[in-house]
């Protein structure tokens, strides 16, 4: 046994050494569970050789029974015992051992790499019995523990979530699997919280309620910014590896086009190879949503994959029989009809054309060759019937779109069966010829020419005669065989193969690119800016630059901005040589502005120039410096930059032209004449027919792919868009419900418009505790406040629904044994009206006392703010008065707000009040109704 500190070269080297030739060194060594990766098993024994030689030198031991084998090489039926596999390890003076036997795990087994589990089979089935093994087991532990429902939520976004989605980086559920796995955990969350179980889910995850993150959209948004990421990676490997598997991708499921485009994966979804494809599943992801990955731009790393074509396959065919005849689609490489379609673009190839290109692979035993059930399904699809093969016409394509090789009906190496041929020539005349010799290996024929009359005689019969010789064919040499033909001149035919077969190209793509990438369009000057006045190579040069920002928070919103150069000394009045201004769309902010107008500037100066920018925003400034330090491209949290396309924009616009920007602060509004000028400038765009807009496309092509949303490109965190996409779905779920339809009928913009940031901040807002008020009397305070909102209340019509077995249909309200209970009748019962009146008539008092105090502090007369206060509908309880049974709902109206507003109180101090006073008619509501 080796000391475990002491290394003995004796057992390194053939030739004995003396005992003080023994080297002391700390080899201590930690070891966890490794992982060996081969394309062969002579590999994998070479691996394990090692891996035994290392145990040797660190005296450690491995027990080879708990070896895992994982092989791709076992047919994915497998069902039976698998055999144990021998790996032959070579022997050494460190090595003892000559082989190991590991029995490889059924290819239907899960195993873990890396904390992520795969399945060799492409299986979803354990991660999905993980993920809901996992949520079950969250729930079971939480259910007798007392946590209130925020608690419990705090824990599953917490907690939970990340663990879920660690475990799910590869893998894609479906909306309704990752429903089915945590409905125990909303279950638990509807019990603390004392809803109803019928309770709609909108409410759990909306971030103004429970804030309970839904783990659908939230693994969608986790795959989609890891794709982003992984197409715009400044490693170019990983650039070139994610155009490759799009390619991959194109060829599998014959899309002629690059899959980003596609915007319908229906066809594929549930086919095997597709589950099991991490991009294509992603994309497909994103259809349900407004958001797409583009391709920003095409260069040598990232090419067009759009193949020439007209009208794709999968279009024209029946879906069952293009995935049934999908590998012999692929086989032949046919993406597109205009694969299939004449010269002429009218008409389909017929079955005999089609097998002459194909006649070894398409002939049975017996040489028969019957249409494929492919081309019957194309044929009945796309042609009319009786017609000859001739198309539908929105098959029909233009002859230059046809593909412009000769077309060849019947080729064949018989050569006792010479038939007519007929093609078009480069002029698309028509060329008749009788078939001679054929070069299967070539895929060409010799063909004799005969002349035709029916360019001088159309729509006569055709008459042919040997064609005595032309200057466009080629004479046929006396000494061959065929003298019993003696044709005078032949031409040769292209087999109709050559444009049936367009395989994806893989191996000139990105692949054979030099590591060093071409140019960025940034690089060059964008066309269309206005240009400043041009100085010496390598001159200094000075711009002011300021923005604009107006009409924020409405659909009047505008961008404005400006640069005024500045050259000293040069005659120019004022030292003002040239100024442009501009304006720029979406996204509005401020600091949008700012990095607009040094992108118009720095993009029409010349390369190895020093520029100056004056600016009053410190915003600018600090993006220029992190320009310098290329934060917006080669970071990995760049997307978390607000306007980062746009910042990407300018640094590859720095680097590309290799500029010096040096940037010098302004004070703003301090008497500096450009600076005011520039700032004059920036304000005058927005009304200026003679602004120039700048382009998106110039602005957002520093990446290879963009995210966009409902084509508008995505300059914003892509996770907390995505989050604030589902918010608002959420939403529209929610009002969508029944329950909520009421909204619908306040239409009355002038008296009830509900204001819904007033409506969720007053449901979150908690009572000051007191001795008369404590901290269990605010939990069942809030709970009643959103049973009401939410028309939960434990009332009969809603006890039928969760219960029917406790609480038939037929029975009616206790107090009135005639109506139904619900809370139109609770709020309408004529013993309660006066009640109801009274409660509301306190509501109404204590804002009347609220605006008083207002107009007093403000020194103004409240007289009008009460009037129209008195005057709205809510006051008025009745069964047609929807406004009234909104105020008791808890939607509050716009104008409770505005009449605060109107007495100069800040809009945040307004809400404070109104929700103070709402609670307190919620508690009146809940202790006399």
């Amino acid at each position: 046994m080796l000391d475990p500190y002491v290394l003995r070269l004796l057992s390194l080297l053939p030739t004995p050494l003396d005992a003080d030739s023994n080297m002391f060194i700390n080899n201590l060594v930690f070891m966890d569970d490794s992982t060996l990766i081969s394309s062969s098993k002579s590999g994998l024994a070479y691996m394990l050789s090692i891996t035994e030689e290392f145990y040797a030198l660190n005296n450690t031991s491995a027990n080879h029974h708990k070896y895992v084998l994982i092989s791709n090489s076992l047919p994915l039926t497998t069902t039976s015992n698998v055999s144990p596999v021998e790996f032959n390890l070579s022997l050494s003076s460190l090595n003892r051992i000559s082989s190991i036997s590991v029995t490889p795990i059924s290819v239907t087994s899960s195993f873990r790499f890396l904390g992520v589990w795969f399945n060799i089979k492409g299986s979803q089935d354990f991660v999905k019995k993980q993920i809901a093994g996992e949520c079950n087991s969250f729930a079971a532990t939480l259910r007798p523990a007392k946590l209130s429902a925020k608690q419990v939520v705090y824990l599953y976004n917490m907690v939970l979530i990340p663990k879920l989605e660690y475990c799910m980086q590869v893998t894609h559920l479906s909306t309704q699997d990752c429903y089915a796995a945590t409905r125990h955990v909303r279950s638990l969350i509807k019990q603390k919280a004392n809803f109803s179980r019928a309770l709609s889910n909108p409410i759990l995850y909306f971030s103004q309620a429970l804030k309970l993150i839904n783990l659908s959209s939230h693994l969608t948004q986790c795959h989609v910014n890891n794709l982003f990421l992984m197409a715009n990676s400044t490693t170019s490997f990983i650039q070139r590896l994610f155009v490759y598997r799009l390619m991959l991708i194109q060829f599998q499921f014959l899309i002629p086009v690059s899959p980003l485009m596609v915007d319908d994966w229906s066809l594929w979804s549930i086919m095997s190879t597709f589950k099991c494809d991490y991009i294509a599943c992603t994309l497909a992801s994103m259809v349900s949503t407004p958001f797409r990955l583009q391709h920003a731009s095409f260069t040598s790393m990232t090419p067009d994959l759009t193949l020439p074509g007209h009208t794709p396959l999968y279009s024209c065919m029946n879906p069952k029989t293009f995935k049934a005849c999908l590998k012999v689609l692929r086989r032949r490489h046919l993406y597109y009809l205009s694969q299939l379609i004449t010269p002429t673009g009218s008409h389909l190839v017929s079955w005999a054309a089609y097998q002459t290109a194909y006649i070894a692979q398409l002939a049975d035993k017996r040489g028969r060759s019957l249409p494929h059930k492919w081309y019957l399904d194309i044929h009945a699809n796309t042609t009319i019937p009786d017609s000859h093969d001739r198309l539908y016409d929105c098959y029909v394509c233009s002859p230059s779109a046809a593909p412009g090789i000769s077309l060849v009906p019947s080729v064949t190496t018989n050569q006792k069966n010479r038939r007519w041929l007929v093609t078009l020539d480069g002029q698309a005349a028509p060329l008749f010829g009788k078939q001679l010799t054929v070069q299967p290996k070539k895929d060409t024929c010799i063909v004799v020419h005969w002349a035709s009359n029916c360019l001088s005689s159309p729509g006569d019969v055709i008459r042919l005669r040997p064609c005595p010789g032309c200057d466009a064919r080629v004479p046929f040499p006396v000494s061959n065989k065929y003298t019993a033909v003696a044709p005078q001149c032949t031409f040769t035919v292209v087999s109709y193969y050559n444009r049936l077969s367009i395989p994806p190209d893989l191996s000139s793509s990105p692949f054979a690119v030099d590591d060093a990438s071409p140019d960025s369009p940034l690089s060059r000057d964008s066309p269309g800016l206005p240009l400043p006045v041009l100085l010496p190579p390598g001159s200094h040069y000075r711009y002011y630059t300021n923005g604009s920002l107006i009409n924020l928070g409405s659909p009047d919103v505008s961008m404005g901005w400006s640069w005024v150069q500045i050259i000293l000394d040069a005659g120019y009045l004022n030292s003002v040589a040239t100024y442009v201004h501009g304006t720029i769309r979406n996204w509005p902010s401020s600091t949008r502005a700012e990095a607009a107008t040094l992108y118009a500037a720095l993009c029409v100066t010349p390369e190895d120039s020093v520029v100056s920018i004056y600016t009053d925003s410190q915003a600018a400034i600090d993006g220029l410096r992190s320009c310098a330090s290329s934060t917006f491209t080669n970071s990995r949290f760049y997307y978390k930059i607000t306007n980062f396309e746009l910042w990407a924009a300018i640094e590859c616009c720095i680097h590309a032209k290799c500029l010096s920007v040096l940037p010098v602060k302004v004070k703003g509004h301090d008497g500096d004449y450009w600076n005011n000028f520039a700032d004059s400038l920036a304000n005058s765009a927005h009304q200026s027919d003679e602004a120039f807009l700048l382009p998106e496309a110039n602005i957002t092509s520093a990446h290879a792919v963009r995210l966009v949303y409902a084509d508008i490109t995505c300059e914003s965190n892509p996770r907390r868009f995505f989050k604030t996409y589902f918010q608002a779905t959420y939403m529209h779920d929610l009002l969508a419900l029944k329950r909520f339809q009421f909204t619908l009928c306040l239409t009355d913009r002038d008296d009830y418009i509900v204001d819904w940031d007033l409506t969720w901040f007053t449901l979150n807002y908690s009572l000051t505790h007191d001795a008369s008020f404590k901290a269990c009397h605010a939990s069942r305070h809030f709970t009643f406040k959103f049973k009401v909102f939410l028309d939960d209340l434990p009332l009969l019509e809603k006890l039928k629904i969760t219960r029917p077995d406790l609480y038939i249909d037929i029975l009616t309200c206790r107090s009135c044994c005639l109506r139904k209970e619900d809370l139109m009748h609770l709020i309408l019962y004529s013993k309660r009206r006066n009640v109801m009146h009274q409660v509301l008539q306190s509501y109404q008092n204590h804002l009347f006392s609220k605006l008083r105090e207002a107009g007093e502090l403000a020194d103004m007369d409240p007289t009008p703010m009460l009037r129209k206060l008195s005057s709205l509908s809510c006051w008025t309880i009745s069964s047609s008065n929807w406004s009234s049974y909104a105020l008791i709902r808890g939607c509050l109206p716009k104008l409770f707000i505005n009449l605060f507003i109107d007495l100069s109180v800040s809009r945040v101090s307004a809400m404070k009040v109104v929700a103070a006073i709402h609670n307190n008619f919620v508690q009146k509501l809940r202790t006399r109704i």
